[in-house]
């Protein structure tokens, strides 16, 4: 006899949980739903030099700074660590979820992400693109399933991982901006 009480849970992940997220997604034809098509906002709060404090979607605190080398002070994450860690969180996140519904036990997962950006170009010293020229992904994992299996599942995975298929696409940024000024006061007589 099976326990009612006890969950299906594979590293870490309750897949009946994760099937009941999947179902209502499905379902979900309201293509401005929070659950289908969830928004994400985050409010950067520039303090001083280059240090910024972000609010994130969720309400955490992301503190952002650029490297003493590079004229900030050290004190938080660089726009570029921020780039990586999303795509590595994401590719974690995404082959976590996968590997637990093929019901494949993951004794652990470690992503190392990295690349090289022109500062050249984002100096204006040269034209070119001064973003990341490439990025790399080495994947290290040890599970209990055949390696053709989990490296042929991590191959599918990836290519329905949100933030790599954001930046390996073009994919519109809209800036708007807002100018506030002070007006003169002039006195009146």
């Amino acid at each position: 006899m099976i326990n009612s009480d006890t969950k299906n849970v594979v590293n870490g992940i309750d897949l009946e949980r994760s099937q009941t997220i999947r179902d209502l997604i499905k379902i979900d034809s309201d293509s401005d739903s929070d659950i289908a098509k969830p928004g994400y906002q985050v409010t950067v709060v520039w303090d001083s030099g280059y240090h910024t404090t972000s609010n994130v979607t969720d309400g955490q605190i992301v503190i952002g700074d650029e490297p003493v080398r590079y004229g900030g002070e050290g004190i938080g994450v660089t726009p570029q660590d921020l780039l990586l860690t999303a795509v590595g969180h994401c590719l974690a996140a995404t082959y976590i979820g996968g590997l637990s519904a093929a019901q494949i036990n993951v004794e652990s997962l470690r992503l190392h992400v990295s690349g090289r950006v022109n500062f050249r170009a984002a100096f204006a010293i040269e034209p070119g693109n001064p973003g990341f020229e490439d990025i790399t992904v080495v994947v290290e994992i040890q599970t209990d399933a055949p390696l053709d299996k989990v490296t042929a599942l991590l191959k599918k995975l990836q290519q329905i991982a949100p933030i790599p298929d954001t930046i390996m696409r073009p994919v519109p940024v809209n800036v708007e901006i807002h100018h506030h000024s002070e007006q003169a006061k002039i006195p009146h007589d």
